[in-house]
């Protein structure tokens, strides 16, 4: 049986996602220009140009008896409740070739900005509110040949954060990848941030909290830092 007062509020709630989600669409662009300005400590290019990974919530709604006819399309199917974007540093990049399609070897640290709206992740406790994730990664993938969209790809489905976090300082969370039988030959680290997402509330904000930290610790890390924290 339906009951009455989730009906009532489904529109308005849908509007809500909707409006959340150009939002985040919105915000996504603009860190996209910033961070391939050149005007930071680096400048970062974009995997996968017009494309964001995202989970939907097909891939873990419960419906009994029945399944979802077009899955392969996630935003007739369901609204993400994780969106993502990788970004690697312009100056490892040759010009002959995509950045999709580079080999693991040529780009040894891979940044990512991620939006999660903070519940229904089988893999992580649930948050108060949504939540923006940063984070630079040292992938290592076993073939070193691996395109660098398939290491995203990687990076995107396997990363834990409460099951593989070694330590925090400064706001960082430091962790590693382990590969696994399941589609996973990742052998390096991490470092994540993880702040509520309502914090990016501007151009500024999104500078001084995406930005500038993730060109920065990259910057470093190129300079000899460990990624290990």
């Amino acid at each position: 049986m339906m009951s009455k007062d989730i009906v009532e509020r489904v529109t308005d709630s849908y509007k809500v996602m909707l409006a959340y989600h150009q939002q985040v669409s919105s915000m996504f662009k603009l860190v996209d220009n910033r961070l391939a300005s050149g005007d930071s400590a680096r400048k970062l290019l974009p995997i996968s140009q017009n494309q964001l990974f995202s989970v939907c919530d097909y891939e873990y709604m419960l419906l009994d008896n029945y399944t979802l006819f077009n899955h392969k399309e996630p935003y007739d199917s369901g609204l993400p409740f994780w969106l993502g974007r990788f970004y690697v540093n312009a100056d490892r990049l040759d010009d002959d070739s995509t950045i999709d399609d580079c080999p693991a070897k040529q780009v040894q640290y891979i940044a990512f900005v991620w939006t999660w709206v903070g519940c229904d992740d089988p893999n992580l406790a649930d948050a108060e509110e949504p939540e923006c994730w940063i984070a630079i990664t040292e992938p290592k993938p076993t073939n070193p040949e691996t395109r660098v969209y398939d290491v995203a790809t990687m990076i995107w489905k396997w990363i834990r954060i409460e099951t593989t976090t070694e330590k925090e300082s400064d706001g960082w969370i430091s962790g590693r990848f382990y590969p696994n039988n399941l589609g996973s030959e990742l052998n390096g680290f991490w470092q994540v941030k993880r702040f509520p997402l309502k914090d990016v509330s501007s151009i500024y904000q999104i500078y001084k909290l995406i930005v500038e930290p993730l060109t920065e610790k990259l910057a470093q890390l190129e300079g000899g830092a460990s990624i290990k924290g």
